[in-house]
Protein backbone atom coordinates (compact mmCIF):
# COMPACT_ATOMS: atom_id res chain seq x y z
CA UNK A 1 0.00 0.00 0.00
CA UNK A 2 2.86 2.42 0.72
CA UNK A 3 4.51 1.73 -2.42
CA UNK A 4 0.99 2.09 -4.08
CA UNK A 5 -0.02 5.26 -2.75
CA UNK A 6 2.35 6.69 0.14
CA UNK A 7 3.78 10.21 0.51
CA UNK A 8 2.34 10.59 -3.16
CA UNK A 9 -1.32 10.82 -1.66
CA UNK A 10 -0.17 13.96 0.10
CA UNK A 11 0.22 15.80 -3.47
CA UNK A 12 -2.60 16.83 -5.32
CA UNK A 13 -4.07 15.50 -8.75
CA UNK A 14 -2.63 12.22 -7.95
CA UNK A 15 -5.21 8.98 -8.44
CA UNK A 16 -4.56 5.27 -8.50
CA UNK A 17 -7.46 3.84 -11.39
CA UNK A 18 -5.97 0.34 -11.72
CA UNK A 19 -3.61 -2.04 -10.84
CA UNK A 20 -2.19 -4.96 -13.00
CA UNK A 21 -2.81 -7.60 -10.61
CA UNK A 22 -1.66 -10.90 -12.62
CA UNK A 23 1.96 -10.58 -11.62
CA UNK A 24 1.29 -9.70 -7.56
CA UNK A 25 -1.48 -11.73 -7.53
CA UNK A 26 -0.17 -14.25 -4.65
CA UNK A 27 0.21 -11.07 -2.63
CA UNK A 28 -3.64 -11.32 -2.10
CA UNK A 29 -5.72 -13.96 -0.88
CA UNK A 30 -9.22 -12.58 -3.17
CA UNK A 31 -12.85 -13.41 -1.53
CA UNK A 32 -12.45 -17.09 -0.48
CA UNK A 33 -16.09 -17.78 -1.49
CA UNK A 34 -16.84 -15.26 -4.12
CA UNK A 35 -19.97 -14.69 -6.10
CA UNK A 36 -19.69 -18.52 -7.18
CA UNK A 37 -19.05 -20.19 -3.71
CA UNK A 38 -21.91 -17.72 -2.39
CA UNK A 39 -24.66 -18.93 -4.74
CA UNK A 40 -23.59 -22.59 -4.61
CA UNK A 41 -24.00 -22.58 -0.82
CA UNK A 42 -27.55 -20.63 -0.72
CA UNK A 43 -28.92 -22.70 -3.36
CA UNK A 44 -29.61 -19.23 -5.81
CA UNK A 45 -28.38 -19.72 -9.05
CA UNK A 46 -28.66 -16.87 -10.93
CA UNK A 47 -31.35 -14.13 -9.32
CA UNK A 48 -29.80 -10.85 -7.37
CA UNK A 49 -29.73 -11.53 -3.30
CA UNK A 50 -31.19 -9.08 -0.80
CA UNK A 51 -29.78 -7.98 2.55
CA UNK A 52 -30.75 -5.56 5.05
CA UNK A 53 -29.10 -4.43 8.12
CA UNK A 54 -30.38 -5.00 11.63
CA UNK A 55 -30.71 -1.07 13.60
CA UNK A 56 -31.01 1.16 14.86
CA UNK A 57 -27.93 1.43 17.53
CA UNK A 58 -29.95 1.06 21.10
CA UNK A 59 -32.07 -1.80 20.47
CA UNK A 60 -31.95 -4.70 23.09
CA UNK A 61 -30.87 -8.03 21.85
CA UNK A 62 -34.37 -8.97 22.02
CA UNK A 63 -36.07 -6.59 19.71
CA UNK A 64 -32.61 -7.20 17.85
CA UNK A 65 -33.27 -10.86 16.98
CA UNK A 66 -36.83 -10.22 16.88
CA UNK A 67 -36.21 -7.78 13.49
CA UNK A 68 -34.16 -10.51 12.44
CA UNK A 69 -37.09 -13.14 12.35
CA UNK A 70 -38.96 -11.19 10.51
CA UNK A 71 -36.89 -10.35 8.36
CA UNK A 72 -36.14 -14.24 7.68
CA UNK A 73 -40.05 -15.04 7.71
CA UNK A 74 -40.07 -12.56 4.81
CA UNK A 75 -37.75 -14.86 3.21
CA UNK A 76 -35.03 -12.08 3.22
CA UNK A 77 -31.26 -13.87 1.77
CA UNK A 78 -29.30 -11.98 4.35
CA UNK A 79 -29.23 -9.94 7.36
CA UNK A 80 -26.57 -7.84 8.92
CA UNK A 81 -25.89 -6.34 11.61
CA UNK A 82 -25.45 -2.34 11.05
CA UNK A 83 -22.15 -1.39 11.12
CA UNK A 84 -22.78 0.63 14.36
CA UNK A 85 -23.35 -2.51 16.57
CA UNK A 86 -20.63 -3.91 17.48
CA UNK A 87 -20.07 -4.75 21.40
CA UNK A 88 -22.10 -2.58 23.60
CA UNK A 89 -23.50 -3.06 26.89
CA UNK A 90 -27.08 -2.91 25.50
CA UNK A 91 -26.23 -5.79 22.56
CA UNK A 92 -22.92 -7.37 24.06
CA UNK A 93 -21.52 -9.31 20.78
CA UNK A 94 -22.30 -12.83 21.93
CA UNK A 95 -24.96 -12.89 23.11
CA UNK A 96 -26.07 -10.86 20.70
CA UNK A 97 -25.10 -13.31 18.11
CA UNK A 98 -26.44 -16.40 19.61
CA UNK A 99 -30.24 -14.60 19.48
CA UNK A 100 -29.56 -13.58 16.19
CA UNK A 101 -28.56 -16.84 14.81
CA UNK A 102 -30.95 -18.94 16.76
CA UNK A 103 -33.73 -16.50 15.24
CA UNK A 104 -33.18 -16.97 11.57
CA UNK A 105 -32.66 -20.88 12.09
CA UNK A 106 -36.13 -20.30 13.98
CA UNK A 107 -37.63 -18.95 10.53
CA UNK A 108 -35.66 -21.65 8.38
CA UNK A 109 -37.54 -24.72 10.43
CA UNK A 110 -40.85 -22.89 9.84
CA UNK A 111 -40.46 -21.84 6.50
CA UNK A 112 -37.87 -23.78 4.80
CA UNK A 113 -35.82 -20.76 3.50
CA UNK A 114 -32.62 -20.39 5.17
CA UNK A 115 -31.49 -16.88 6.04
CA UNK A 116 -27.53 -15.86 6.37
CA UNK A 117 -26.93 -13.80 9.42
CA UNK A 118 -23.73 -11.54 9.53
CA UNK A 119 -22.97 -9.76 12.66
CA UNK A 120 -20.45 -7.06 12.82
CA UNK A 121 -16.97 -8.58 13.93
CA UNK A 122 -15.20 -5.37 13.66
CA UNK A 123 -12.76 -4.61 16.70
CA UNK A 124 -9.32 -3.88 17.60
CA UNK A 125 -6.82 -6.02 15.21
CA UNK A 126 -5.67 -8.05 17.83
CA UNK A 127 -9.30 -9.30 19.15
CA UNK A 128 -10.51 -9.57 15.71
CA UNK A 129 -9.16 -12.90 14.17
CA UNK A 130 -10.74 -14.63 18.16
CA UNK A 131 -14.36 -12.84 16.84
CA UNK A 132 -14.05 -13.95 13.19
CA UNK A 133 -13.82 -17.52 15.06
CA UNK A 134 -16.02 -17.38 17.48
CA UNK A 135 -18.83 -15.91 15.15
CA UNK A 136 -18.61 -19.08 13.47
CA UNK A 137 -18.64 -21.11 16.24
CA UNK A 138 -22.12 -19.65 17.12
CA UNK A 139 -23.25 -20.58 14.07
CA UNK A 140 -23.11 -17.47 12.18
CA UNK A 141 -22.88 -17.31 8.25
CA UNK A 142 -20.92 -14.69 7.50
CA UNK A 143 -20.03 -11.62 9.05
CA UNK A 144 -19.13 -8.06 8.45
CA UNK A 145 -16.41 -5.87 8.62
CA UNK A 146 -15.28 -2.72 8.42
CA UNK A 147 -12.01 -2.97 6.39
CA UNK A 148 -10.32 0.72 6.79
CA UNK A 149 -11.45 1.00 10.24
CA UNK A 150 -9.29 -2.15 11.12
CA UNK A 151 -6.57 -2.42 7.92
CA UNK A 152 -6.60 -3.69 4.62
CA UNK A 153 -3.97 -6.38 5.60
CA UNK A 154 -6.60 -7.60 8.53
CA UNK A 155 -9.38 -8.54 6.17
CA UNK A 156 -6.87 -10.22 4.39
CA UNK A 157 -5.36 -12.35 7.28
CA UNK A 158 -9.55 -13.55 7.85
CA UNK A 159 -9.91 -14.16 4.12
CA UNK A 160 -6.39 -16.29 4.35
CA UNK A 161 -7.81 -18.06 7.96
CA UNK A 162 -9.44 -21.09 8.74
CA UNK A 163 -12.54 -19.41 9.66
CA UNK A 164 -14.85 -20.44 6.56
CA UNK A 165 -16.84 -17.99 6.52
CA UNK A 166 -17.76 -14.93 3.55
CA UNK A 167 -16.87 -11.54 4.47
CA UNK A 168 -18.81 -8.44 3.78
CA UNK A 169 -16.94 -4.97 3.51
CA UNK A 170 -18.40 -1.96 4.72
CA UNK A 171 -17.72 1.56 3.59
CA UNK A 172 -17.54 3.32 6.76
CA UNK A 173 -14.46 5.45 7.37
CA UNK A 174 -13.18 4.91 3.37
CA UNK A 175 -14.30 8.21 1.87
CA UNK A 176 -10.93 9.42 2.82
CA UNK A 177 -9.41 7.48 0.56
CA UNK A 178 -11.47 8.76 -2.21
CA UNK A 179 -11.06 12.32 -4.57
CA UNK A 180 -11.90 13.17 -7.66
CA UNK A 181 -8.57 13.72 -8.64
CA UNK A 182 -7.02 12.35 -5.42
CA UNK A 183 -6.57 8.67 -3.80
CA UNK A 184 -8.61 5.99 -5.55
CA UNK A 185 -10.95 5.94 -7.94
CA UNK A 186 -14.21 4.66 -6.80
CA UNK A 187 -13.82 1.45 -9.31
CA UNK A 188 -10.52 0.80 -7.57
CA UNK A 189 -10.85 1.18 -4.08
CA UNK A 190 -14.58 -1.26 -4.15
CA UNK A 191 -14.49 -3.25 -6.68
CA UNK A 192 -10.42 -3.89 -7.17
CA UNK A 193 -8.55 -3.27 -3.77
CA UNK A 194 -11.35 -4.78 -1.16
CA UNK A 195 -12.05 -8.04 -3.70
CA UNK A 196 -7.94 -8.54 -3.87
CA UNK A 197 -7.30 -8.60 0.00
CA UNK A 198 -10.61 -10.75 0.56
CA UNK A 199 -14.22 -8.97 0.54
CA UNK A 200 -16.60 -11.73 -0.64
CA UNK A 201 -19.63 -8.77 -0.92
CA UNK A 202 -18.34 -4.37 -0.98
CA UNK A 203 -20.87 -2.40 0.21
CA UNK A 204 -20.73 1.12 -1.73
CA UNK A 205 -23.26 3.75 -1.13
CA UNK A 206 -25.55 3.57 -4.50
CA UNK A 207 -26.67 6.70 -6.59
CA UNK A 208 -29.77 8.42 -6.38
CA UNK A 209 -29.27 7.72 -2.25
CA UNK A 210 -27.97 10.04 0.47
CA UNK A 211 -24.64 9.39 -0.89
CA UNK A 212 -23.16 11.56 -3.70
CA UNK A 213 -21.64 8.40 -5.65
CA UNK A 214 -22.58 9.01 -9.45
CA UNK A 215 -24.43 5.99 -11.64
CA UNK A 216 -20.96 5.69 -13.73
CA UNK A 217 -19.30 5.18 -10.56
CA UNK A 218 -21.33 2.13 -9.65
CA UNK A 219 -21.34 0.70 -12.81
CA UNK A 220 -17.50 0.82 -12.62
CA UNK A 221 -17.84 -0.40 -8.89
CA UNK A 222 -19.93 -3.69 -10.43
CA UNK A 223 -17.63 -3.93 -13.81
CA UNK A 224 -14.30 -4.04 -11.28
CA UNK A 225 -15.84 -6.12 -8.59
CA UNK A 226 -17.32 -8.54 -11.36
CA UNK A 227 -14.51 -8.12 -13.80
CA UNK A 228 -13.49 -11.99 -15.01
CA UNK A 229 -9.99 -11.50 -16.14
CA UNK A 230 -9.27 -10.24 -12.46
CA UNK A 231 -6.99 -13.29 -11.28
CA UNK A 232 -9.29 -13.36 -8.34
CA UNK A 233 -13.15 -15.17 -7.07
CA UNK A 234 -15.59 -12.32 -8.24
CA UNK A 235 -16.83 -9.86 -5.72
CA UNK A 236 -20.89 -9.77 -4.67
CA UNK A 237 -21.30 -5.67 -5.78
CA UNK A 238 -23.73 -5.06 -3.00
CA UNK A 239 -24.97 -1.38 -3.13
CA UNK A 240 -26.79 0.64 -0.04
CA UNK A 241 -27.71 3.66 1.45
CA UNK A 242 -30.41 4.94 0.02
CA UNK A 243 -32.11 1.27 -2.27
CA UNK A 244 -35.95 1.51 -2.41
CA UNK A 245 -37.45 -1.73 -2.75
CA UNK A 246 -40.11 -0.29 -5.04
CA UNK A 247 -37.34 0.28 -7.60
CA UNK A 248 -35.69 -3.15 -7.52
CA UNK A 249 -36.68 -3.94 -11.16
CA UNK A 250 -35.35 -0.69 -12.16
CA UNK A 251 -32.14 -1.25 -10.71
CA UNK A 252 -31.46 -4.67 -11.39
CA UNK A 253 -32.42 -3.98 -15.03
CA UNK A 254 -29.23 -1.40 -14.78
CA UNK A 255 -26.80 -3.65 -12.91
CA UNK A 256 -28.05 -6.89 -13.77
CA UNK A 257 -28.43 -10.13 -11.60
CA UNK A 258 -24.71 -10.69 -9.91
CA UNK A 259 -25.72 -8.00 -7.38
CA UNK A 260 -26.91 -8.06 -3.55
CA UNK A 261 -29.74 -5.12 -2.91
CA UNK A 262 -29.06 -3.75 0.41
CA UNK A 263 -32.17 -2.30 2.07
CA UNK A 264 -33.03 -0.49 4.76
CA UNK A 265 -35.21 2.64 5.72
CA UNK A 266 -37.70 1.25 2.51
CA UNK A 267 -38.17 -2.22 4.29
CA UNK A 268 -38.63 -0.44 8.01
CA UNK A 269 -41.00 2.35 6.48
CA UNK A 270 -43.54 -0.53 4.74
CA UNK A 271 -46.91 0.14 6.43
CA UNK A 272 -47.37 -3.78 6.69
CA UNK A 273 -44.03 -4.38 8.57
CA UNK A 274 -40.78 -5.66 7.53
CA UNK A 275 -41.77 -9.09 7.04
CA UNK A 276 -44.62 -7.66 4.29
CA UNK A 277 -41.89 -5.67 2.88
CA UNK A 278 -39.66 -8.46 2.79
CA UNK A 279 -42.06 -10.31 0.85
CA UNK A 280 -42.74 -8.42 -2.03
CA UNK A 281 -38.64 -7.53 -2.87
CA UNK A 282 -38.52 -11.33 -2.63
CA UNK A 283 -41.06 -11.77 -5.57
CA UNK A 284 -39.61 -8.98 -7.46
CA UNK A 285 -36.20 -10.73 -7.26
CA UNK A 286 -38.21 -14.54 -7.71
CA UNK A 287 -39.64 -12.63 -11.31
Amino acid sequence: MNVLLGNISLKPGIQVINVDWEPIQDWFPGPRFGVEGVRINMGIPNRPLSCSALKPLGLSIDKLADLAFQFATGGIDIIKDDHGIADQRHSPFTERVKACVEAVNHSYNLTGKQTWYFPNVTTNGSKLIDRFRQAEDLGAHGVLLCPQLCGLEMMADLASSDVNLPIMAHPAFSGTYLGAINGFSHSFQYGSLWRAFGADFVIYPNNGGRFSFTLDECIGINQAALDPMVPYARTFPTPGGGVDRNKIPEWRAKYGNDIVFLMGASLYKHPEGIKAATIEVQEALNQ
